[in-house]
């Protein structure tokens, strides 16, 4: 598998809604993993899931999405969430949940850092990955980003 390569800015900005989520109430953020061919994008959702400690996936916004992103070519390969008090390890029920042969990206609020992993036949193994600053504008990614 190539390096996986995340946009700092918008890592930035999932960090700051993670804690504020988790300071209201240990909710979650939550979202989607898009691959350009170049890098991976993280387009936030909003969270189904009322309580916290979990995280669900409005099945509209998610097929808007995947409109989009067909459109301008590019593949969901994953999710992202957050744990507002736990390691940023799978749990039982985000392996059971995830898509085979997908990978997840897991922010832990407290420990404030990150981990990404493959998941495959409800197994993780973890993946590096690293940074990067975008060199353009971010215009272009701003209509799959939902508020």
């Amino acid at each position: 598998m190539r390096q996986i390569r995340l946009l700092k800015s918008q890592f930035q900005r999932i960090q700051v809604k993670a804690r504020q989520a988790a300071e209201f109430g240990g909710a979650e953020v939550c979202g989607l993993i898009l691959d350009t061919g170049r890098s991976f994008e993280l387009v936030q959702v909003r969270n189904k899931t009322k309580r916290g400690g979990g995280f669900s996936f409005y099945f509209g916004e998610v097929r808007a999405i995947e409109k989009v992103a067909r459109l301008r070519n590019l593949k969901i390969v994953g999710t992202f969430h957050s744990h507002p008090a736990a390691l940023p390890k799978p749990g039982p029920a985000d392996l059971c949940n995830a898509p085979d042969d997908s990978i997840m990206l897991i922010y832990d609020v407290i420990g404030r850092s990150a981990r990404l992993w493959r998941v495959k036949n409800q197994k993780a193994r973890q993946l590096h990955f690293s940074f990067h600053q975008s060199g353009r504008s971010n215009k272009a990614h701003s209509k799959l980003i939902a508020k």
